[in-house]
């Protein structure tokens, strides 16, 4: 299944920690798992081979820099950065960095909490707040998070794109975004709603306006009320300005090189959250185990409703607002010179986050987060290790 997204280590007994919570160089966790061969392996090993398979992929695609952190149930096994984040300054774990389509898993979290307070329901129709949209009312909240309401993909046409590159500090709202999924701008994705799936921005953007709409406050607010507030983040925040939280990890574009990292990324509306790699690891782990919800609702955010539709498949679909490769539950974004990717398992509460900046001469189309992801949990979880 293709989802489109919105891009030297000693190894040694001490681990850095790093985000200003614990100084670093602080010995992390205590834990042991099992090596493909069904040998006991030591935290040591097993740091040694995440801080080889971390240089070997920066080497191999030539990347700027790496934030990675791995933890089980809320220990950290390894944090680090490594590389720079631009020239003469070191990459750290206290930079804030773009998270993209993980902003999706905040959407789809928020629309499950308003459900459970009565405020919407996932079977009320997308007409009831857009009439005239067309298939909107063929069209119920649910598939919104799901992605499966087949309206116009508005990033597809470079029309789009070159006015994003044009005026890269341009504020675009949901409005814009959505008027710009119809025609003339763009057609739908397909008319059989409900048969059919494939990713889609459009949808996210409508729902995060659904539920501005609902709830009579801006999205900013209600992911501050709901969900930043409760688990007591403040490195994670949305971003709809040229101004990213410092320290910031510097990010190049990938096709003209330019400095993107002072842009503004409200393009892709809700997904334009900036965080840093502890409250990622936090998010990753509340997202996958639910702590927020009710358990009829996290059963939601896994549901099989996509099974069968498209490239969608029992070992490898897109659920409500993120990946689901099971156990694993998992979200990749890349744009503007970064990549960024998330995996929790919930059999093992083992979490893994990475992202990455991008230079000039990493190839094309590279997806070194997933390479990174997929080699890592062939380590922590050598049974059951996340596809590439």
């Amino acid at each position: 299944m293709r989802i489109p997204t919105v891009t030297s280590l000693a190894v040694a007994t001490l681990i850095a920690f790093g985000c200003s919570k614990t100084p670093e160089d602080k010995l992390i966790g205590e834990w042991k798992g099992t090596d493909s061969g069904g040998q006991t392996a030591t935290q040591g090993a097993s740091v040694g081979s995440m801080s080889s398979i971390l240089q070997s992929v920066k080497d191999k695609y030539k990347l700027g820099a790496i934030i990675f952190s791995a933890d089980k149930n809320g220990v950290p096994l390894f944090r680090t950065a490594i590389g720079n984040s631009t020239v003469g300054e070191p990459a750290t774990t206290d930079m804030h960095f773009r998270i993209g389509a993980v902003g999706w898993q905040y959407l789809t979290e928020l629309m499950l909490l308003m459900v459970e307070q009565g405020q919407l329901s996932l079977t009320d129709p997308v007409s009831k707040w857009y009439p005239n949209y067309p298939g909107a009312n063929l069209a119920p909240v649910r598939m919104l998070a799901a992605s499966s309401t087949g309206f116009g993909e508005y990033i597809t046409p470079p029309v789009f794109l070159n006015e994003v590159g044009a005026d890269p500090f341009r504020v675009w709202s949901a409005d814009d975004l959505i008027t710009r999924s119809l025609p003339p701008y763009q057609t739908p994705q397909f008319t059989n709603l409900g048969q059919n799936w494939e990713y889609s921005h459009t949808p996210f953007v409508m729902l995060g306006a659904i539920l501005e709409k609902v709830s009579g406050k801006p999205y900013a607010t209600l992911l501050k009320e709901m969900i930043l507030d409760p688990l007591k983040f403040s490195d994670t925040r949305l971003q709809f300005d040229a101004n990213p939280q410092l320290p910031v990890l510097h990010t190049l574009t990938e096709d003209t090189f330019q400095d993107s990292t002072f842009w503004n990324p409200s393009w892709v509306s809700w997904a334009a959250l900036t965080s840093n790699v502890c409250e990622l690891a936090a998010w990753n782990r509340a997202f996958g185990a639910g702590t927020l919800l009710s358990s009829n609702s996290q059963k939601e955010v896994t549901s099989q409703v996509n099974v069968g539709l498209g490239s969608n498949t029992s070992q490898a679909y897109f659920g409500l607002g993120t990946i689901v490769f099971a156990p694993w539950i998992v979200q990749r974004a890349s744009y503007w010179g970064m990549q960024t990717s998330t995996a929790y398992d919930p059999t093992t509460g083992i979490s893994i986050v990475v992202t990455v900046s991008l230079t000039p001469q990493t190839p094309v189309n590279v997806a070194a987060v997933t390479e990174i992801i997929s080699k890592v949990s062939e380590v922590l979880t050598p049974d059951h290790p996340v596809p590439m």
